[in-house]
């Protein structure tokens, strides 16, 4: 699709630095015959830039498809011209201080045909410093080259393919350019079109080489997030369409921007030779304000070929205009127009058609802009083929069907792996053999011009049907109801006759069913097993059946050690050829037996013993199992913790009888006092020595009665009686020394604790003085000769030493308040009080805590304000030492 009027081609923006000249460049050539070939290099380059002038002469050298040197040639300057910028749009002003030009250099070389065909290059340095997307392009040059096909055949006769149209020089950003990049060939080859990266060629070292260097040639290097698919950036969009070369570009970012565009050349199907331009893009900000804008046609919504029919709505993109004309481009007619914004047209018929929009046509300001369109009618393939047949003689025939498709239509099978044939091109394949029943599908294309069509079918087969049945493990053993195991394979229904005479509902479709069969006997198993019509097998397999074993037993239980008989009584079920073996363990005597019953069995020693009945015939054994318990003949003991006994003696008693069952307990504590408890405490009130019995008694088992009797297992010690008298409870800090006196009963040894400061004493009666004011708690703590011990607590109060200062006073002489003095509890060992005015000059100074201040200075009263005070003294209490209070005091009159 092609723009005229509004958004144009970029090929370079002027870089003034030395050597930074190039825009970009291609080589195309005609064949003259003889061998002789006109080649032709065009070379734009900016010359609005302060970089080199063209080479003249220009350097070109020859290689062998493979880069071995041929020759290097000097090809004349021709002179050059300055393109103009076509700017025709009358709604943007164009833009200004852009320059560039074009020469093209020919020359006529004789190459003969070679087996690897020519490489004829030219390379010249330096792009330009603020081109966008490559690295370092102000040290990046380019390479243009020609490709000769190989002398095998006639390829090497060639005129290669050569661009029709150069890309406009300015293109606008935030606009759809649709340009017409196509390519003619003289021979009439095929050319498909693709985006590529150029190459680069020479730096700025040595920016004009002479001779080329031998191919191959590096790339350019792309920058950040840029690539030949998006050379124009993130947000920005450049396709070019394969078969029709028509460029869209929506450019949305300013700058500068090297792309490479291929044309590919082919004959017979097969790639022959291509030709590389390698160009700039220059995108300004145009501010434009209406544009002409159609979606291309694979872009369009619902696009999926060019196959869809003869129908197509126009996607209609444009901004700014507001109102249209649409030209659909078929030729010979003139009513193939409309003026409706997104309109859908029926073409009469398949074809390529032309088709142009111009928004607000008619107007000062307008645009225009052109789509080719491709339709042909819908296009569509299918086959069939005799599915769903038996895997036996599975040949099948396959037959293609066409809608709206010629006679020409071209046909490729894939049968997949596992056919014969696994491939063909004829419409239609008869006799196809498969080695396997599953994973086949078969897949036909078919193609004709721009249309193809794809169609895939899995192919079907039933099984081959093997039916196996599989009886449980030991069937003989399970009895009337039995699970058959279906082990067939290649089948998907089943049908099962158990064998059972003179009834007809012994059957079943299940796929493992589970019967019961009525009795013992042998039975054929018939199962019949398909994997669809016509596909079938059936299998014959008879099963014996057993009446199923059951096995219990039954017997006394929990007897004494000493007295113990046990009966056994069995019960069996099952064939005839039933055995039987009973298991009493090496315990018992009989330790084993073969009878049903048996009875008066003895065993030797206490403890659980299992005891089972063993029921076989052939493979088949089925067990019963119990346990009898013997009782052991009850132990009686018990104990104490060995420890201080002092009165009250609270004694926990642990008992160490045993017996497998639960006993009665009876206590006699040796003080009168009794418990039926299994570890009781019992608390011993008075000094003594005591024995201890314990009786205890069983109920089953060894039922009996036993005692023991533990003589003056406890002794428990009397215990002193702590006590002691104060001389104060009640003190000062000034008067603070305490006798302690003993008055403690039956105590050995006395320690007291004073309460304070960790300090205690062992004497007797001992004095001590408390330094600290406050409630004060002594203990002391009594000893006997036993070790049993008793403590007591008494409480002192000890008044602290106190001052209490006023902070107001009012000498007005109204016999209240008329003085300041603090006020103390107790007489200080030393004291000293001053007051000062609020200049610090001192107004009143006392050692004797008795005197007061009236509020005067050298006889005369003081002014109302807020005095200073400084008292310094030295409590009455024990090892005090001297402290400091000051504060303010307010006189008021």
């Amino acid at each position: 699709m092609r723009k005229n009027l509004i958004l144009l081609f970029l090929l370079v923006w002027a870089i003034p630095s030395q050597a930074s000249h190039i825009v970009g460049g291609e080589i195309y050539y005609d064949y003259l015959g003889g061998n002789n070939y006109k080649f032709y290099i065009a070379l734009y380059r900016d010359c609005a830039s302060t970089g080199a002038s063209y080479d003249s002469p220009m350097p070109l050298s020859v290689f062998t498809g493979t880069g071995i040197r041929i020759s290097d040639e000097n090809v004349a300057f021709p002179g050059s011209t300055v393109l103009p910028i076509i700017f025709n749009n009358p709604c943007i002003t164009p833009p200004t201080g852009i320059c560039t030009e074009r020469a093209i250099y020919t020359v006529i070389l004789n190459l003969p045909p070679s087996v690897s065909g020519y490489i004829v290059a030219y390379q010249r340095c330096c792009r330009g410093p603020n081109i966008t997307n490559l690295v370092n392009p102000d040290d990046t040059g380019l390479t243009i080259k020609a490709i000769i096909p190989p002398g095998g055949g006639n390829q090497y006769i060639n005129s290669s393919a050569r661009f029709v149209n150069y890309p406009p020089l300015v293109i606008c950003n935030n606009e759809n350019l649709n340009f017409d990049h196509s390519a003619t060939d003289p021979d009439g080859d095929s050319l498909s079109y693709e985006l590529v990266t150029p190459h680069a060629g020479a730096n700025s070292l040595n920016p004009a080489p002479n001779p080329i260097p031998n191919p191959p040639y590096p790339n350019v290097t792309w920058g950040g997030s840029f690539s030949q698919a998006v050379p124009l950036g993130p947000g920005s969009t450049t396709t070019i369409n394969p078969i029709t070369g028509h460029l869209f570009v929506d450019a949305n970012n300013l700058g500068l921007y090297v792309v490479g565009i291929r044309v590919n050349e082919w004959r017979n199907g097969v790639l022959i030779s291509y030709v590389t331009r390698d160009f700039l893009f220059r995108v300004v900000n145009c501010n434009v304000q209406l544009s002409a804008v159609v979606t291309e046609q694979e872009n369009t919504p619902g696009f999926v070929s060019y196959c869809q029919g003869l129908s197509f709505t126009f996607d209609n993109q444009s901004f700014g205009a507001s109102s249209y004309y649409w030209d659909f481009g078929v030729n010979g007619i003139t009513t193939d127009n409309s003026t409706a914004f997104e309109p859908t047209y029926v073409y009469p018929q398949p074809g390529t058609y032309h088709v142009m929009l111009v928004a607000n046509p008619g107007w000062p300001c307008t645009d225009t802009t052109y789509i080719d369109l491709i339709l042909e009618n819908p296009f569509q393939v299918n086959f069939s083929f005799a599915d769903s047949t038996c895997f036996i003689d599975n040949t099948l025939d396959f037959h293609s069907q066409i809608i709206n498709g010629p006679p020409t239509t071209q046909f490729n099978w894939d049968f997949g792996p596992n056919a014969t044939p696994a491939t063909s091109t004829a419409a239609n394949v008869n006799n196809v053999a498969f080695s396997s029943s599953t994973g086949n599908v078969v897949t036909l294309i078919g193609t004709y011009s721009v249309c193809a069509d794809t169609i895939s079918k899995p192919v079907f087969f039933f099984d081959k049907p093997d039916p196996q049945v599989g009886f449980q493990t030991n069937h003989e053993c399970i009895g009337y109801t039995q699970t058959f195991t279906n082990n067939s394979s290649g089948s998907t229904n089943y049908s099962w006759d158990f064998g059972v005479p003179g009834i007809t509902t012994d059957v079943s479709t299940a796929v493992s069913p589970t019967y019961t069969f009525p009795a013992e006997g042998t039975y054929p198993i018939t199962l019949i097993a398909s994997s669809g019509p016509n596909c079938s097998d059936t299998l014959v397999q008879n099963i014996t059946i057993y009446e199923p074993l059951n096995v219990s037993f039954t017997h006394n239980d929990s007897l004494c050690v000493t007295t113990n008989s046990f009966n056994f009584v069995g019960t069996v079920s099952g064939p005839s050829i039933t055995e039987y073996s009973w298991d009493f363990g090496s315990h018992a005597n009989p330790s084993n037996a073969t009878s049903l019953n048996v009875n008066n069995v003895v065993f030797d020693d206490s403890g659980i013993y299992p005891v089972t009945l063993t029921a076989s015939f052939l493979n088949c054994a089925e067990t019963a199992q119990s346990s009898v318990f013997i009782f052991s003949v009850p132990t009686v003991g018990f104990t104490i913790s060995d420890e201080l006994k002092c009165e009250p003696y609270p004694a926990q008693f642990i008992n160490l009888s045993h017996y497998e069952a639960p006993l009665f307990y009876s206590w006699d504590f040796g003080d009168g006092g009794s418990s039926t408890v299994e570890n009781p405490l019992h608390i011993y009130q008075s000094a003594g020595t005591y024995s201890v019995e314990l009786t205890v008694i069983s109920t089953i088992g060894c039922i009996d009665t036993f005692t023991v009797l533990q003589q003056d297992l406890i002794t428990v010690h009397p215990k002193p009686i702590a006590g002691f008298s104060v001389d104060k409870t009640e003190t000062t800090i000034c008067d603070s020394e305490v006798q302690f006196t003993d008055l403690s009963q039956g105590a050995t040894h006395v320690t007291y604790f004073f309460n304070e400061f960790g300090s205690g004493s062992t004497d007797l009666n001992p004095t001590h003085t408390y330094y600290s004011d406050g409630m004060h708690y002594p203990k002391q703590i009594v000893f006997n000769q036993f070790g049993c011990s008793d403590t007591t607590f008494r409480t002192i109060a000890i008044e602290p030493f106190v001052v209490y200062v006023p902070n107001t006073f009012t000498p007005d002489g109204n016999e209240h308040n008329n003085d300041f003095y603090p006020k103390l509890g107790l007489d200080p060992v030393e004291w000293d009080l001053k007051i000062f005015n609020r200049w610090g000059e001192e107004v009143y100074h006392s050692t004797n805590f008795e005197e007061h201040w009236d509020g005067t200075f050298s006889g005369l009263p003081c002014k109302e304000d807020t005095y200073s005070y400084v008292i310094r003294y030295t409590s009455c209490a024990p090892y005090a030492n001297a402290e400091v209070i000051t504060g303010h005091v307010t006189l008021l009159r």
